[in-house]
């Protein structure tokens, strides 16, 4: 089985990926972390000397090829919104939204060390980067929403990894 975990940047994907995988006794991947491996080079230098066309469709190639099992994989934030990405998610295993409010989500990337090139430019004003993050959440949430599983992941407590592992395993049953 896989799982793919979607939601927007900052949601704690990767952090929750990670403790999952390790409940599942499941491999863990990073999206990201893959294409800045593959490409040698980071997310934002990728969208400033590229730009963002060319990293969804690395992306989307990504997606169009993975062939794992017993896997956790976090997903960049925007990966379900482009191309049919969300459409290969679904078709390849189990997707979880990881969700947060707006308020949650903009008091971590203003605090943030990782350089998102979509909202770096409001990280120092948190008041316009939570309505940057709001109109970005609500272009997003028809696909967020395609995902088999939502998973509200504002307090993630030992006992919360517990049911989201026991859901997932629903899933599958």
């Amino acid at each position: 089985m896989v799982v793919f975990l979607i939601g927007f940047m900052g949601s704690g994907k990767s952090t929750i990926g990670k403790k999952l995988a390790k409940t599942l006794n499941y491999n863990f991947l990073d999206l990201d972390q893959i294409i800045e491996q593959q490409t040698s080079q980071s997310i934002a230098n990728l969208f400033e000397t590229k730009g963002e066309h060319y990293f969804r469709q690395l992306e989307n190639d990504w997606l169009k090829n993975v062939n794992v099992q017993d896997t956790v994989i976090a997903l960049g934030g925007g990966t379900p919104c482009f191309n049919d990405n969300m459409a290969l998610i679904n078709s390849k295993g189990h997707s979880v939204y990881v969700q947060l409010s707006v308020k949650i989500l903009a008091s971590r990337l203003a605090q943030a060390k990782t350089i998102r090139p979509i909202i770096e430019p409001y990280k120092s004003d948190l008041e316009r980067l939570t309505i940057e993050v709001e109109t970005l959440l609500t272009e997003r949430l028809p696909y967020y929403e395609l995902a088999h599983l939502t998973f509200e992941s504002s307090d993630m407590s030992a006992e919360k990894y517990s049911v989201l592992s026991d859901a997932i395993l629903d899933l599958v049953r």
